[in-house]
């Protein structure tokens, strides 16, 4: 769902939940903005008992204007919207309204309305908005960037828990009003919370055998749980802690650690893996577990260890849950586990004997790369952000960005990609497998530059000696005892060092392994051709089409045709197209005096605006360095077919067919053109993969036997595509190298 998507509706409430805190409000003001700016006249509203009294939450109402109202009712409105809380859900006041639309970062805890944005990995509901806003284009405002970075702030605490690049995004680019959330955070505590932290404190648990502490603290808001950390780890005999509150509706943890053996981040993704969400930053982290996957795992962790387990009711005697001191229990289980199985190695000393020799070579899998001097000035620092985190490196005469198809990247140097890749200067390369494409910056100015206009496509050739070796256990790997940080891995991933160099090792899952390298000698079942149809895949025609179809319509006094009707008029010849275009069709007296002008046109002019799409000539250029034989088969004349492939593709095609049906060879569907042209290939359709962008097309690989991809880049949409069946799709020439 776009934000844009609201826009067909005129009586709009834009709803918090109850109670709702400071990412709710900066969600809903987000909303609210958004409509009020394209002419709307929302209301933003909440329900529920009690008004908003926090001190910091009063403060930011009235600092930035937001228009909230408490309501006890609401009369049926167009469209309802919730923010941070789901339609129907337990914390949020139910009203009745004729369309639902959600946006959320919560888990899905019921069926969602048509019209949703929910992202269950997202740090805070505000970076949702905040993006969905880029996306419409918004210039986002002061006052508004503000109450979007503080709830960002506050539902990450204090952005220890940030866990998805996009949550960064919002935190280091929203241009806020540093002296107001200043203001916001010294009324973030009250004195009943400073009691809480007090009594907290007296309680922790300490484990010399760690330097651990562990506290528990009072139902609180998550801020109070990083002030009690910061405070615990200022003591001398603790280097890592975990502080940790029950709440309604699950747990609220807070992590630190000052050793860089241990990193907080990873503690809280460890102690919540599986059963909720943890994450941040080395030093400082968070996380949440939902009570109803706590109680479960609970239940196993006590049918494991063969204990009693104990629960404790609310106080209205309606909800059942673990007893605080059970959930202390089950916690620290959990963070045991993860101190004590895991082995920690530094590179330099490190016996490399135990460690099996692989000879193997990357899968040709399309991969980016982009020339770092071409972004960004030489001897900058340059910062690239991605889905599984941030890197820093200076950039040299030779730095290199190496980008995966699922947007991670790794820094390499010009000797190394020439050595390890073919590269296509000419070939753009996007990612697409991610939510999260790598944004670039110039950490010394502090300005964002648009890395992805410059990435360009290279194919991995290089076949390398390394050593891997499968984890048995977590490991974490210092490449030198200097180092500040370190490289992990889990059970059943792989540790390798490419040419036994510990300074390139790296820990890669076997599945991830798996798909981009493939062992020395041995052979993939891969496609040995391609049949292409012509048309809407390899080649823009349309402009030429429509040129001579108008042309022969207009000598015969007919009215002529737009681009978009000639759209929808091709893809089963031309005879077809022009029956479509002439008024009455075939019956039409003129029809065979109109169709020979068209023929006679578009021989003469077939390629006056012609041009094969972005990204194809270095296709078929990858095809033929692999061996793969290609051929077309297309339903235009047979003349007008060998003359554009001539033009284009003489350098590539083994053999090139149109429209032959005087000669007996039925034109698609029929699978006669196909047939002909495996024959000719000298391959089975086994070995053959057919590419299109019509139904016709999808028909046509069905009728002959072939697997078939289809493209989006053609005439025919996506949504129409899958319609008529198509279950292989492609959004750029590139990604077919993943089916041969």
């Amino acid at each position: 769902m776009k934000l844009s998507d609201l826009l067909q509706f005129d009586n709009i409430i834009v709803q918090c939940h109850d109670n709702p805190d400071a990412d709710a409000l900066a969600s809903g003001f987000g909303v609210y903005e958004y409509l009020r700016m394209n002419g709307k006249s929302p209301r933003l509203v909440y329900g529920g008992r009690n008004i908003i009294h926090k001190s910091n939450l009063v403060l930011m109402v009235e600092s930035l204007g937001i228009p909230i109202e408490h309501v006890d009712f609401l009369d049926n409105p167009q469209l309802l919207v919730t923010v941070d809380c789901q339609y129907g859900g337990g914390n949020v006041t139910y009203f009745k309204a004729e369309n639902v639309a959600v946006i959320d970062h919560h888990r899905v805890s019921g069926e969602l309305p048509p019209m949703n944005r929910v992202m269950s990995y997202m740090g805070s509901c505000a970076t949702i908005v905040w993006d969905m806003l880029r996306e419409e284009g918004v210039e986002i405002k002061r006052k508004l960037a503000t109450a979007l970075y503080y709830g960002l702030y506050t539902d990450t605490g204090e952005f220890t828990e940030i866990t998805h690049s996009l949550d960064r995004d919002l935190r280091d680019e929203a241009d806020f009003d540093s002296a107001i959330v200043a203001k916001f955070r010294n009324a973030n505590m009250s004195l009943e919370e400073l009691d809480i932290a007090g009594t907290a404190l007296l309680g922790r648990d300490y484990i010399e055998e760690y330097r651990l502490a562990v506290v528990k603290a009072g139902a609180c808001d998550p801020n109070v749980l990083g002030i009690i950390s910061d405070f615990v780890l200022e003591v001398d005999a603790i280097d890592i802690c975990m502080v940790f509150s029950v709440i309604k509706n699950g747990v609220k943890l807070s992590f630190r650690s000052c050793i860089k053996e241990v990193s907080a981040s990873e503690m809280a993704q460890e102690v919540c893996r599986g059963i909720g969400s943890g994450g941040g930053h080395y030093y400082k982290a968070g996380g949440f577990i939902p009570m109803d996957l706590l109680i479960d795992s609970y239940n196993v962790y006590c049918k494991e260890k063969d204990v009693t387990p104990r629960f404790q009711y609310s106080s209205d005697g309606t909800h059942k849950r673990p007893s605080d001191s059970a959930i202390k229990s089950f916690l620290e289980e959990r963070l045991f586990d993860y101190l004590n199985d895991t082995k920690i190695i530094y590179g330099e000393d490190f016996d490399t004997s135990g460690f099996k020799k692989v000879d193997y070579k990357k899968r040709p899998i399309p991969m980016g790369y982009i020339i770092a001097k071409d972004i960004l000035p030489v001897g900058c620092s340059m910062g690239v952000r991605t889905a599984k985190g941030d890197i820093s490196t200076p950039v040299n005469e030779d730095t290199v960005v190496i980008i995966g198809e699922d947007g991670s990247v790794w820094i390499s140097n010009l000797d190394r990609l020439n050595k390890s890749f073919r590269i296509y200067k000419d070939w753009r390369f996007t990612v697409k497998q991610t939510d999260y494409v790598p944004r670039f910056k110039n950490k010394d100015a502090e300005t964002i530059v648009d890395g992805m206009a410059h990435a360009r496509v290279c194919i991995p050739v290089e076949e390398d000696f390394s050593r891997a070796f499968v984890l048995k256990h977590k490991v974490k790997l210092f490449k030198n005892k200097d180092d500040s940080s370190y490289i992990s891995g889990r059970p059943g991933d792989i540790m390798v060092l490419p040419n036994d160099d510990r300074n390139e090792a790296y820990m890669i899952s076997k599945t991830e392994f798996e798909k981009t390298h493939i062992a020395k000698g041995e052979e993939e079942n891969r496609k040995k051709a391609v049949v292409f149809d012509l048309d809407g895949t390899l080649l823009y025609t349309l402009e030429d089409l429509k040129n001579a179809t108008n042309y022969a319509l207009k000598q015969n006094g007919m009215p002529e045709r737009t681009l978009d009707e000639v759209r929808r008029f091709v893809g089963n010849g031309v005879k077809l197209l022009m029956e479509r275009a002439v008024p009455q069709g075939a019956d039409n007296p003129k029809f065979e005096e109109t169709f020979a002008l068209f023929k006679e046109y578009y021989d003469a002019h077939c390629n006056d605006n012609t041009s094969p799409y972005d990204g194809i000539m270095e296709l078929l250029e990858e095809l033929k360095v692999r061996g793969v034989k290609m051929a077309i088969v297309s339903n235009k004349i047979d003349f007008a077919v060998k003359s554009l492939d001539k033009l284009y593709f003489k350098d590539y095609m083994t053999a090139a067919i149109g429209e032959m049906e005087e000669e007996g060879i039925r034109k698609k569907p029929a699978p006669d053109m196909v047939q002909k042209a495996l024959k000719e290939l000298q391959v089975s359709a086994e070995e053959a993969i057919y590419v299109g962008d019509s139904d016709v097309d999808i028909a046509t690989a069905k009728n002959s036997g072939l697997e078939c991809v289809s493209v989006t880049w053609g005439f025919r949409d996506e949504e129409f595509l899958k319609e008529h069946g198509a279950t292989n799709l492609i959004d750029e020439p590139v990604e077919l190298l993943n089916y041969v």
